[in-house]
């Protein structure tokens, strides 16, 4: 009996308007089909853009996987060679 066992995982992606990289992460993440995005604009919400950058990093994407820090979207395609090799 087959039984079912794939994760979906969650992803928090933090972004600002017209960013090359934040498209090409989240659309490598749509690519995977198993991860469900949750974007956090911080152009629209610059209230807790200093504490990303203090936390995460200053530049975007900053991208989060199941509560562990990627990084940005060279890092995610690390995460994901890595995972592939």
């Amino acid at each position: 009996m087959a039984t079912y066992t794939d994760k979906i995982y969650n992803v928090t992606m933090y972004t600002i308007d017209n960013c090359e990289f934040c498209e090409k992460a989240k659309n490598l993440l749509y690519s995977m089909q198993d991860y469900v995005i949750h974007e956090v604009n911080l152009t629209q919400k610059p209230s807790i853009r200093s504490t990303v950058k203090e936390k995460l990093g200053t530049t975007v994407p900053q991208i989060v996987i199941e509560g562990t820090h990627i990084g940005g979207y060279k890092e995610l395609q690390e995460y994901f060679n890595k995972w592939n090799s």
